[in-house]
């Protein structure tokens, strides 16, 4: 068969035409003018170690800054959403530089060990003791350097923010409700009791002050919710029959969005709400109203509107 596709005969006097152009002028010119090509004997290997150049250059080029700056992501506007974001970057350097570090280690090997004629291939199973000790040193290296320092970044986060609830009369505390599909929202009234006559029960809008913690009781009227804010970097689950707690600082005012990040039913994707965020001034004004006009138009014989409960600290 020659290179350019011409018919060629057999040694049985047949003939068959070549219905396609070969590859082998384009892998001459690739091997002339990149000489690692030529070396690689192995082309499965040789296209894996190929198609790892891009991913390599993406994670150079993403770095936490572009990230930010990207009008995609969602900015962070509460005061320890940094924790989450950091989590993420840790987790994503570490296993680019280990994917990096395999993709070196693969080309070098290819490239060094390649098929010649003064070479012959040996079959090796893997199962020798070396094979076992390399093994447990690569993974015991992954696990001392990834994993212990993820548990212990997880450790600092809940015992300084997540579990350690802010106290004090400075708090906002706000009992959240979620349904199939919507968010009912509940404020104790001047008496800083739940569920009486002067509490402000909302629909779908949460307002809380810009710069004081906003304390959360959680508790499902239905199925499971997952109350998330991606704006807050906060995520925390709804249940049935159980009380769960959460908390956040919003440093910056303006609308978020908030969702049900649990699979609640068939209208799942219409259970939406809006978290507004104000200034302390403004805030202030608003429950004001909020409570005198409760104080009207409380029902006491509609027991629906009582659905709240005793405040978890």
């Amino acid at each position: 068969m020659s290179a350019s596709g011409e018919i060629l005969s057999t040694s049985s006097g047949g003939r068959y035409p070549l219905k396609c152009i070969t590859v082998r002028p384009v892998r001459l010119e690739l091997r002339r003018r990149f000489p690692i090509v030529g070396r690689l004997k192995n082309r499965g290997s040789a296209r894996g170690v190929a198609a790892a150049v891009p991913v390599l250059a993406g994670f150079v080029w993403l770095r936490p800054e572009r990230l930010a700056a990207s009008p995609v992501i969602t900015p962070d506007v509460s005061a320890e959403g940094h924790r989450a974001l950091d989590v993420f970057w840790y987790t994503t350097v570490a296993t680019g530089v280990s994917f990096a570090l395999v993709c070196l280690a693969l080309a070098v090997l290819l490239v060094r060990y390649r098929a010649g004629r003064s070479r012959k291939a040996a079959y090796e199973t893997g199962t020798g003791k070396g094979a076992a000790l390399a093994t447990l040193a690569l993974a015991g290296l992954v696990f001392v350097v990834i994993d212990l320092n993820l548990v212990r970044m997880s450790k600092r986060d809940i015992s300084e923010y997540l579990f350690n609830f802010p106290g004090g009369p400075g708090v906002v505390r706000v009992e959240v409700m979620p349904q199939q599909w919507a968010w009912n929202v509940r404020y104790p009234g001047p008496d800083g009791a739940f569920n009486d006559g002067d509490d402000v029960v909302a629909l779908n809008v949460l307002r809380v002050p810009v710069g004081r913690p906003v304390m959360l009781n959680l508790k499902s009227k239905d199925v499971v919710h997952a109350f998330f804010v991606p704006n807050l970097r906060l995520k925390h689950d709804a249940n049935p029959g159980l009380v769960t707690r959460s908390w956040f600082t919003v440093t910056k005012p303006g609308s978020y969005e908030i969702v049900c990040s649990q699979v609640c039913g068939w209208a799942h994707y219409l259970m939406k709400g809006t978290l507004i965020a104000m200034p302390e001034s403004e805030w202030k004004a608003w429950l004001a109203e909020a409570e005198a006009d409760a104080a009207r138009r409380f029902d006491a014989a509609d027991r629906e509107q009582l659905w709240g409960w005793e405040w978890v600290p």
